[in-house]
């Protein structure tokens, strides 16, 4: 047993001033950010945002605001919408000085007081999921774009009070509420949290359900009379259910879908709620309402899949700059095929739906000539300067890691079966991910690719090297005969003419747009006859052959040729009259209808029945035990 002996005199007088220096900084990390939230010109489109800051008695503090959202890879400059930022004492009898040191980071003069007071307005109107929409009629606020916090503070508590004006009875957020009777008053134990925790005001409904055990609610702002909650939050309970029982586990103690119906569209994930945009038509239509519950499908995956789940790079985020990573696909393309097979799965699609479902997002692939010139890799780590900056270009410069994404997934999913003979799924290959990599690790490219081939019992780099590395075309061939699949075949094609039409039919390769009677060409396909033959974007078609055309004829006048014909076409760019040669080509295939094949044999039928519907084969194994 060691024998402690004194310091000594020295070395307690330093430890006493260490103390004595550090104990500030002490005091500081617990005292939370506290944020005052009102609404006094919410028909403007305004918030005002008050916040009492401790600043741990330094002379001079740093302000910042993040420039995007997790979720949302683009540098989206929140501090435009920040107006009249103003810094005084706690008790507001004297202002501060304030300087905008860069675009997100503000500089306050704090002359070594305790606690300051800082007050600014923010402009509140872009119906999006990512940003701020206020009006007199509700609130949506992001926490990236609203909340300013003291740099080198993010770990302190953060507390939220929302003043509401009168008509307004409700606020939902997934944070915990304070202690007290203020139903508007929440706490997140840091700024990502903070940031992580969208929230609406106003007078939303509420339709609550329970599944693995934990509370859910469906709360929907718009749409009375339009939308039958009860009813899609009874669908949607089913869709939670499923992607509980592929993953295993339920991470969250409650979850809230916030579900705008508005006339905006789109989804954003959080650790413990999503916000959802919706058109206030879509319930009544069978195909659109379909597609809402794949946005509940989709961002729910998210709770695991890239919320819990993350690239190493995402690990800890950076709110001041763009995080590049290659796994995007992987976080986005592989919750884009599960957001539709948890459809079919959880019962709330048939088969056929999922089939046509599944077809679209192989046609969206094969129809985009940037297949062969972007890789997914590459889509993925190039999100945040092109994916959110679409120009006339894109499609024929671009794969989106979404759509390919998906697809690759699907392809995979059916790798890891055909090379495990069925006893191991892509289900396999996310469970294993997650328990292996979830929370701070995160997980590499390289990581994922190994796991995935152990899962498979078989090296899978080359696979991954054509399949995500490399630009090309997709073999979807091995998957359909496992599954025993096929193409429809296409026997009518849809070319410029704008009508089903034989296959043989010509085509030009333009999209156009009619403005002011001029036909003006609004997008020109890689290596059509128009884009061989020097058609731009922007120009005017004038005449097709020595003939007049207009918008609403030309499509017409284009069916009396056929492919192989030349033809001289007239058209104006910036002012200028020009003629180009093109050749006209037969219209490519645009249509690939997934449906099983009809003599498939029974061992492909009983894949697909497992792939479909594994919960009906976990039934039967247990009724053989």
């Amino acid at each position: 047993m060691a024998t402690l002996t004194s310091p000594g005199p020295l070395v307690t007088t330093w430890f006493i001033a260490a103390l004595t220096t550090l104990m500030p900084l002490c005091l500081e990390a617990a005292d939370p950010i506290e944020y005052t939230v009102r609404f006094p010109q919410a028909r403007n489109h305004y918030a005002d945002v008050e916040i009492v800051l401790p600043t741990g008695c330094r002379d001079t503090i740093e302000l910042t605001m993040a420039t995007w959202t997790p979720g949302s890879y683009l540098i989206r400059e929140y501090a435009r919408h920040i107006e009249g930022l103003e810094a005084s004492t706690a008790d507001m009898k004297r202002q501060l000085a304030i300087e905008k040191r860069n675009k997100h980071v503000w500089e306050v003069k704090t002359q070594g007081l305790e606690t300051i007071r800082l007050k600014y307005r923010l402009y509140c109107r872009e119906m999006s999921v990512r940003t701020n929409w206020v009006d007199q009629e509700f609130a949506i606020l992001n926490g990236a774009p609203t909340f300013l916090t003291l740099r080198g503070a993010e770990d302190r508590p953060h507390r939220i009070c929302l003043k509401l004006p009168p008509s307004w009875k409700r606020s939902i957020c997934a944070l915990e509420l304070l202690p007290g009777d203020d139903p508007h008053a929440y706490v997140a134990k840091n700024f990502d949290e903070l940031v992580d925790s969208p929230i609406l005001a106003g007078n939303p409904t509420v339709f609550p359900f329970r599944a693995g055990e934990r509370e859910h609610w469906l709360v929907n702002q718009g749409g009375d009379g339009l939308w039958d909650g009860a009813v899609a939050a009874q669908a949607a309970a089913k869709v939670v259910a499923e992607h509980q029982r592929m993953w295993g586990s339920v991470p969250y103690p409650r979850y809230v879908f916030l579900n705008l119906v508005t006339e905006s569209r789109g989804g954003l994930e959080h650790d413990n709620s999503t916000v959802l945009m919706t058109s206030r038509w879509n319930y009544g239509r069978r195909k659109d309402y379909l597609d809402w519950l794949a946005l509940v499908s989709h961002e729910f995956f998210h709770t695991w899949n890239v919320r819990r789940l993350r690239p190493r790079e995402l690990v800890e985020y950076d709110y001041a700059r763009e995080v590049y990573f290659p796994t995007l696909w992987i976080a986005e393309g592989i919750t884009s095929y599960y957001q539709d097979l948890a459809l079919v799965r959880a019962g709330v699609c048939s088969q056929k739906e999922y089939f046509e479902r599944l077809s679209r997002i192989i046609e969206s692939v094969r129809k985009t000539p940037g297949r062969l010139v972007q890789s997914l890799r590459d889509s993925s780590h190039d999100t945040w300067i092109k994916f959110y900056r679409p120009d006339e270009n894109s499609g024929n410069a671009r794969m989106s890691y979404y759509t390919k994404g998906a697809a690759v997934a699907f392809l995979l999913d059916a790798r890891i079966r055909q090379l495990t003979d069925g006893e191991k799924s892509l289900d396999d290959l996310m469970r294993a991910l997650y328990q292996q990599h979830a929370g701070e690790r995160g997980y590499s490219s390289q990581e994922f690719r190994e796991l995935a081939s152990q899962v498979a019992g078989a090296d899978l780099n080359e696979w991954f090297q054509q399949h995500v590395d490399l630009p090309g075309m997709l073999d979807f061939s091995p998957a359909l005969k496992w599954w025993g699949l096929e193409f429809r075949p296409e026997k009518k094609g849809r070319g410029d003419t704008g009508q089903t039409a034989a296959k043989s039919s010509p085509w030009f390769g333009v999209s156009t747009r009619a403005r002011d009677g001029q036909l003006l060409v609004s997008r020109v396909v890689r290596d059509s006859p128009a884009y061989r033959g020097g058609v731009n974007v922007d120009d005017e078609i004038v005449a097709w052959d020595g003939f007049r055309v207009r918008a609403e004829n030309w499509r017409e006048r284009l069916k009396r040729y056929k492919p192989g014909d030349t033809k001289e076409v007239l058209v104006v760019r910036r002012g200028k009259v020009m003629k180009f040669d093109v050749t006209l080509a037969e219209t490519p295939r645009t249509s690939w209808q997934l449906q099983p094949i009809p003599k498939a044999v029974s061992k492909q039928e009983q894949r697909r029945l497992k792939w479909l519907n594994p919960t009906a084969q976990d039934a039967d194994a247990e009724s053989d035990s």
